[in-house]
């Protein structure tokens, strides 16, 4: 076909052909190479940053590469291939524990980690379609605004014992937090309905742009008039699996009673959550599952809150969302986890997932001993506010 060089096509068009054109030659093998360097030297000196893309079930990881942090800088290069979507980097200190993450498109060029400030964490510069996606919200005038609003009063809380004022600030947090939210789910949502080039459409809605039947639904329009990335499969696997459990599922809130449930441990004994909540006066109903980073890098927040409150009534029933036992061991063996800890390998379609509306992990409902949610989400902090009020400050 000739093209002559006077010819202008159609903003949209041109887009969508140039979009086309990059993902055949991905497709095809061609060289398309990713260098990733970072200076986070304000948060953390050493340490290693792991590398990771979501897996086909929901909060599920699939870790890409590592590397390590020397002089608080690291670099990582690779080929993307047929790999170009979102990523996840998240960094940890020499003994493991979580400092910070960024989420970025990983494509052909150099991407820049830098640490912004304990609130802000992790940004990710640098890349056509990171910049296009991810730029169009994070670095907006509105959501600047916003996220230094955050910090001020996040660190107006810090200074403030436990209290009417605490609780004020903790309130306008969550105020400000949820409005951070919106700018970026508002912004990624007009980018993955109406976009021109169909590329940016699937990484604003791999970005959380969309969700459930809306996502699949605008995959398909995307899909039919250019090849998607190797990535949009388990987009699609996880949105797929979202909408059968939202169609099958109830919401649990607090004051809610829950049902009793029972499920086999590492050991081979079948433990019920009935029996944890006649011995106990609080049970944390903790989901998880060996891939989920953030269930894992919650565990020494856990170990520190039976360590503290185990003796005045508290324990921890989890139940893992893995689908391999030797997964499921393997982590439960690498992160030390005492409390009683069971699985059916069924992962989200387990029906005890079904039951408990699990839609994602980590998840967990604080019940008290006649079986009535207290909390949800109760994490870190939180966890440890509410046990003091509840069964004493653990002195």
């Amino acid at each position: 076909m000739k093209i002559h060089r006077n010819h202008r096509w159609p903003k949209g068009l041109c887009a969508a052909v140039l979009a086309i054109a990059a993902l055949v030659d991905i497709a095809h093998g061609a060289a398309a190479g990713y260098v990733i360097v970072g200076d986070v030297g304000e948060a953390l000196e050493s340490g290693e940053v792991i590398l990771a893309r979501p897996g086909a079930a929901p909060g599920a990881s699939h870790e890409l590469t590592r590397a390590p942090i020397r002089d608080g800088r690291f670099r990582i290069a690779g080929d993307v291939t047929d790999n170009i979507g979102v990523v996840s980097l998240t960094a940890e200190d020499s003994a493991g524990n979580y400092v910070g993450a960024a989420r970025f498109i990983l494509e052909p060029g150099e991407i820049r980690i830098r640490y912004v400030n304990p609130v802000a964490g992790f940004a990710a510069d640098g890349g056509p379609y990171n910049q296009r996606v991810i730029g169009s919200w994070q670095e907006s005038g509105e959501y600047q605004r916003a996220l230094a609003e955050y910090a001020d009063v996040m660190a107006a809380k810090s200074d403030l014992e436990p209290g009417p004022e605490h609780d004020a600030l903790m309130a306008e947090a969550v105020e400000v937090r949820n409005g951070l939210t919106r700018i970026r789910g508002g912004a990624l949502r007009g980018i993955a309905l109406a976009d021109d080039d169909p590329l940016v459409s699937f990484l604003a809605i791999a970005m959380g742009g969309l969700s459930g039947t809306q996502a699949l639904e605008r995959l398909n329009e995307l899909e039919a008039v250019t090849p998607l990335p190797a990535s949009a499969s388990a987009l699609r696997a996880r949105n797929e699996t979202l909408n059968r459990i939202a169609a099958r599922t109830r919401f649990i809130k607090a004051g809610d009673k829950i049902e009793s449930f029972a499920a086999v441990g590492l050991d081979g004994e079948t433990y019920g959550l009935e029996d944890a909540l006649a011995d106990n006066e609080l049970v944390l109903v903790e989901f998880w599952a060996s891939w989920c980073g953030p269930c894992r890098a919650d565990v020494p927040n856990l170990k520190a809150a039976v360590e503290q409150y185990g003796d005045r009534g508290f324990a921890i029933f989890a139940f893992s969302l893995d689908t391999d036992r030797e997964d499921w061991e393997d982590a439960s063996l690498q992160d030390g986890i005492t409390w009683i800890n069971t699985c059916d390998l069924k992962g989200y379609d387990s029906p005890i997932s079904e039951e408990f509306a699990v839609r994602m992990v980590p998840m967990n409902l604080l019940v008290d001993t006649n079986g009535v949610v207290v909390d949800m989400h109760a994490r870190g902090e939180r966890l440890m506010e509410t046990l003091a009020e509840m069964l004493g400050d653990g002195g």
